[in-house]
């Protein structure tokens, strides 16, 4: 019994931010996609629902007494994970792809520094060459 009391407030903290976090992320994204939000408007929207489901899982959070203290607990992480996971979409309404396309892009800088501009120039005038398409010929059917 001496592990599930310590291991039970970390586990209802984990599990209140990803309940906030796919809550959140699913009515945002939802909300902005029925609308047809796109870009920074999409953000907005996501933000102020994001912003309402949060408040409501913080304001919750403290009107849960001292004897339910585990559930307030829950309560104001699933706040805190709605509310930072509009980060997120702040991040993909600024980069194209959003944090795995801002990863991408670094990724690719670094690549080419790693390689040498030069000889990533070389490699590329290679790719873009003019070269003669091949004409074939269709026989049978026509």
């Amino acid at each position: 019994m001496g592990v599930m009391k310590t291991i039970k407030v970390p586990l209802t903290g984990f599990v209140g931010v990803g309940t906030g976090v796919s809550v959140g992320t699913l009515a945002a994204e939802f909300t902005s996609r029925a609308t047809g939000q796109t870009g920074y408007y999409a953000a907005g929207v996501k933000g102020l629902i994001k912003g309402i489901i949060g408040g409501v899982g913080y304001g919750i959070s403290t009107k849960l007494g001292p004897e339910r203290a585990l559930a307030s607990f829950f309560a104001e992480m699933f706040a805190y994970g709605t509310w930072g996971s509009w980060f997120i979409d702040l991040a993909l309404a600024m980069y194209p792809g959003g944090i795995p396309g801002l990863a991408e892009d670094w990724a690719s800088s670094i690549r080419v520094y790693a390689a040498g501009g030069r000889k990533v120039v070389r490699e590329l005038g290679k790719l873009e060459r003019k070269t003669e398409a091949p004409v074939i010929k269709q026989e049978g059917w026509f």
